[in-house]
């Protein structure tokens, strides 16, 4: 869980990149975060891009769970990404 250090709102911070939840016995954490990231992707909480000539989409790394989509369009067309990176807090 994290705090977003201008709107105060509560966040889990989890992704594929968790790996285990200290103090947890291994089986159980990764039940948990398995629980988590299922409960975190329902539909409902997903926004997936369609993408158009010209977009440009950009997201808060502290409160948002991205993942890219594999399918037939990334062999048709050329992915062109810029990441900025803004000095900032430390996630509490």
């Amino acid at each position: 869980m994290r705090t977003h250090p201008e709107t105060g709102g509560k966040a889990l911070y989890l992704g594929n990149h968790s790996t285990r939840i200290l103090g947890m016995q291994e089986v159980e954490s990764a039940t948990l975060l398995g629980s988590l990231l299922e409960h975190t992707t329902q539909p409902q909480f997903v926004y997936r891009h369609r993408w158009r000539v010209g977009d440009l989409v950009m997201w808060d790394n502290r409160c948002l769970l991205h993942r890219l989509v594999v399918d037939d369009s990334m062999q048709r067309y050329r992915r062109v990404m810029h990441r900025s990176v803004v000095k900032g807090t430390v996630p509490v």
